[in-house]
């Protein structure tokens, strides 16, 4: 929409104005702040976003102050020379690198805005370390050990508790610190529309602001909340409680604008929750649970593209398969239904889970003998394994299908008897060290699959343990700067993107917390080069152009998603 910035009723004016409060969004407003500019950040509803609901993981590395501290070597380019395998072309070379040779810095920039971090090093691999643990491997590091020296960079914020694996206790402190730095918070407004001049700068936003009672703004609160953690464990009753948000919000709100002097950064997320987007660009990942809250709707793309941004790899997603713990799991070999192996089993969960719902039709069975089945029941307990993954895998535990020979197993499992039994002769000559395994599993990291009776935990999506999916597109952007860019890539002034909602470094792979230290990386950035703006500084010689794809989704593509 253009306006006249002169004649415009303006609720409020600043520097920088932020929209959306996860790990970019708050990055994003600390940074600009301590840049000494007036900020805001607009919030639909408390502040935290998905962040609030991970894990609290952010990938570090590069010889972080926790690192130091318990005694583990890295350095940027160990950690550059793992990370392109994960992140290949998302990026240009020349910002992974800069991603991780700032890593260090960033992740003493978080601790000085009051993140803590206490625990020990969890030496094994593992999906996500128990209780008193702050560092692990929390990627393939181990499997790429050729190429780079693997560390563990895996950062779990102090905070989470004992039973549980999320949590916000990695981004509570640094709202907390924004707040105590100046930065004006404005909840319960969902922002609607960019405000652009006649030259097609961004000059504010347009917003529905909550203005109801007490009890209303209550209520929205609890039914946001409730939406949040009803969609971790019973997606269908989420959606009753968004249509009870939305039908607050359709009645109390009022429409307000502010100016942003430098820059409109858009944090709000990926889509994961539009149910038509996923439908249109992500209908493999369709059955796999959907990890985000209400706000990610891709509300923030919606915005981007209508003042002329491009949307890219909204095709692009990562599923989380987890099979360790038990730590004795990934020796195993996991086949589809047609009884072949198609994966590493010892790589992350991501890594298995993406391929799982891509290419296998969400299929996963893990086939162990006797010795192996029973090894791993044995390791299964709260003191290798927290309460919410042991619980789960306990689960798979109970519905796993015994029996004597491996053609009378596929027969109970449907799966192709006589490729289950070749599948399996291979896999034992990897193990016995005879021939290199056809996936590049190490042989250490396999076991013999020759005792009866033999086991099958069916691990597909929906079965065993819960499969996650989030979308990791977003709006093209400068590398330099942050800046969205339009179709001729060129830089929509006064326009700004971070996080899940922009291209970043983790939008081809995910491994735990790479999208949060993303967050942190491209959230800084984009709130100094919002300030700068706002201060008139030429920022022409740090102009990076990303990465040039294949296919460009249209600007048309996305509209109508609620901003």
């Amino acid at each position: 929409m253009v306006v006249d910035v002169n004649s415009t009723q303006w609720q409020d004016s600043f520097d920088v104005i932020v929209v959306g409060l996860g790990a970019a969004g708050v990055s994003a407003a600390l940074e600009a702040k301590e840049s000494g500019a007036k900020v805001a950040f607009i919030d639909r509803f408390e502040g935290g976003g998905t962040t609030a609901r991970s894990g609290s993981v952010m990938y570090a590395g590069g010889g972080t102050e926790l690192q130091e501290r318990l005694g583990v070597r890295d350095d940027a380019d160990s950690m550059f020379r793992y990370l392109r395998n994960e992140v290949q072309d998302a990026v240009k070379p020349a910002t992974l690198k800069q991603f991780c040779e700032d890593s260090a810095e960033n992740f003493s920039w978080v601790t000085s805005n009051g993140v803590t971090y206490s625990g020990d090093l969890f030496p094994r691999k593992t999906s996500y370390p128990v209780h008193g643990n702050s560092l692990y491997y929390s990627g393939n590091e181990l499997a790429h050990e050729e190429e780079a020296r693997p560390a563990p960079r895996g950062h779990l914020a102090d905070g989470i508790k004992s039973f549980t694996a999320f949590g916000p206790a990695f981004i509570a402190p640094l709202i907390k610190s924004a707040k105590q730095k100046g930065v004006t918070a404005i909840r319960k407004t969902r922002v609607s529309r960019l405000l652009i001049n006649d030259a097609g700068d961004v000059v504010g936003v347009e917003a529905q602001q909550m203005t109801a009672g007490a009890w209303t703004l209550f209520q929205h609160k609890m039914w946001s909340t409730l939406a949040s953690y009803s969609q971790i464990y019973y997606a269908p009753a989420a959606k009753g409680f968004r249509l009870k948000l939305a039908l607050l919000e359709k009645k109390f709100t009022k429409t307000v604008r502010y100016r942003a002097k430098g820059g409109v950064v858009l944090s709000t997320g990926g889509f994961i929750l539009n149910k038509e987007m996923t439908e249109k660009y992500l209908p493999k990942f369709k059955r796999a649970m959907k990890l985000g809250t209400t706000g990610d709707t891709g509300s923030g793309m919606a915005l981007g593209v209508s003042v002329g941004g491009i949307a890219e790899r909204l095709g692009t997603a990562t599923a989380w398969r987890f099979i360790n713990p038990p730590v004795d799991w990934p020796k195993a070999a996991l086949v589809n239904l047609q009884g072949k192996r198609y994966i590493n089993e010892a790589l992350y969960g991501a890594t298995i889970g993406t391929k799982m719902m891509e290419e296998n039709n969400g299929e996963a069975v893990l086939i162990l003998d006797k010795t192996l089945y029973d090894d791993s029941v044995a390791n299964l307990n709260l003191k290798n394994s927290r309460f919410v993954t042991w619980a789960q895998a306990k689960g798979a535990v109970r519905m796993a299908r015994t029996a004597d020979t491996l053609k009378e197993l596929a027969a109970k499992c449907k799966i192709d008897p006589e490729q289950l039994v070749n599948t399996v002769d291979a896999y034992n000559a990897a193990a016995r060290g005879e021939n290199p395994d056809s996936l590049g599993k190490k042989q250490e990291d396999m076991r013999e699959l020759t005792t009866g009776p033999f086991y099958a935990i069916n691990m597909s999506v929906g079965k065993g343990d819960i499969t996650s999916v989030i979308s990791l597109g977003g709006l093209r952007i400068c590398e330099g700067t942050g800046a969205v860019l339009n179709t001729s890539d060129e830089p929509i002034q006064g326009l700004f993107a971070a996080g899940r909602t922009a291209m970043g470094v983790a939008s081809n792979a995910y491994v735990s917390g790479l999208s949060i230290a993303d967050g942190v990386f491209s959230g800084r950035r984009a709130g100094k080069y919002a300030v700068k703006r706002a201060n008139g500084d030429d920022v022409s010689a740090d102009r990076r152009l990303p990465m040039t794809v294949d296919v460009k989704q249209d600007t048309n593509e996305i509209e109508g998603c609620e901003s």
